[in-house]
């Protein structure tokens, strides 16, 4: 079994660093989409360096043991600028941001205590522009907001770049369970109709019925790369449906990939993570139970599986995220740093919705008055 190690191996200036540009000084940013970093005043370019390291599964049960016991605490913390000198504090969870003076890296010394590191992150594919222009698409899409919602995504609404925390579980799971087989078969019935001259006439139709058997079996699959966002920061209901990910796209961990952006550590521990893995897990046995059942319908009535090898990854993965005033409410929107997808918040028009209640009523009432003439 793997030897979990928790502790920093290296100064933890070299987690988060600034890269000074070599034409004129300025701090680099890593360009989306490249393996480069780019001055954003004089255009002067650096590739990154390959990396030789490989994205790696760690061993989920020897890691719980070696963090046992061991408490780990975010606390606001004052940070000083290693380039001018400002003291400030990092906003909410980040542990890597800008200097609010001079603009260089600064990273969180309290992060040096943190068990688990990012060891492999998903490069940032969307640029702003790009993040930007999705973003106004978005607005364009939402049919129900007010018309002139549209004037306030004309700017990139303060976007900022942030690489989000996540872990990643992979385990085999075996399964027993029982239930039924449902097979679905027709029957033909005859009834009496009466028209409204009280004439009487025959007709027919066809019943389904279905024949109930019992059912059990054993199931057994492997799930990859199951995705928990380790952030507290985003509510669901805006990061469920654009936060998917390709992790054919992940590479090794290196601070070049992070100049520029802001970084957050993780807020749901390994340990919490694992239980909303299993949730996504046991759906899809549950899925495999019913193709093993077969039929045209199934019933599960009782399923026992047994969780093993299971493995894990920490990651950093990337999104812009950003939030816009309307009326003097914020709503929040962000955009999936690696595939461009929008999801958000948005204001409602009343007016449009009243006129479509008001449509579908006149549409029901215009059916209910061709069946009565029929």
């Amino acid at each position: 079994m793997e030897q979990a190690d928790l502790q920093p191996t290296r100064p933890e200036s070299a987690f988060v660093k600034t890269f000074p540009c070599a034409g004129c000084g300025a701090k680099l940013t890593f360009a989306p989409g490249t393996r480069e970093l780019r001055c954003e005043y004089c255009g002067t370019a650096n590739a990154i360096a390959e990396n030789d390291a490989r994205v790696e599964e760690l061993d989920f049960d020897t890691y719980l043991k070696a963090l046992e016991g061991k408490m780990e605490v975010q606390e606001v913390e004052e940070v000083r600028c290693d380039k001018c000198g400002a003291g400030q504090t990092l906003a909410g969870s980040l542990f890597a941001g800008h200097c609010t003076f001079c603009g260089a890296a600064i990273v969180s010394k309290s992060y040096a205590s943190r068990r688990i590191k990012p060891k492999s992150l998903v490069p940032f594919q969307v640029n702003r522009q790009r993040a930007a222009e999705a973003f106004r698409r978005w607005v364009r899409s939402l049919w129900l907001a007010p018309g002139d919602l549209k004037r306030y995504a004309q700017s990139d609404a303060g976007l900022t770049g942030v690489y989000l925390p996540y872990w990643t579980y992979d385990c085999n799971t075996a399964s027993d369970y029982a239930g039924e087989r449902g097979d679905d078969y027709y029957t033909t019935e005859t009834y009496t109709t009466q028209d409204s001259q009280g004439r009487s006439s025959t007709q027919t139709r066809r019943v389904k019925h279905t024949r109930w058997t019992p059912a059990s079996g054993h199931v057994e699959k492997f799930h990859d790369d199951v995705l928990v966002m380790a952030s507290k920061t985003l509510p669901a209901g805006i990061t469920d449906s654009v936060m998917r990910f390709n992790l054919k796209g992940l590479v090794p961990y290196q601070p070049e990939f992070v100049s520029g952006y802001q970084a957050e550590a993780y807020q749901v521990t390994l340990r919490e993570g694992f239980p909303i893995a299993k949730q996504s897990i046991d759906e899809a046995v549950r899925a495999l139970i019913r193709r093993d059942i077969g039929g045209d319908q199934q019933r599960i009535h009782s399923v026992s599986t047994r969780y093993a090898d299971v493995k894990f990854k920490h990651v950093l993965l990337p999104a812009w995220i950003s939030a816009y005033r309307y009326r003097d409410k914020v709503y929040r929107f962000l955009i999936n740093g690696q595939t461009g997808e929008v999801s958000g918040e948005s204001p409602k028009s009343w007016w449009k919705i009243a006129l479509l209640v008001a449509a579908v009523l006149v549409v029901l009432f215009l059916v209910l008055l061709a069946g009565g003439k029929g």
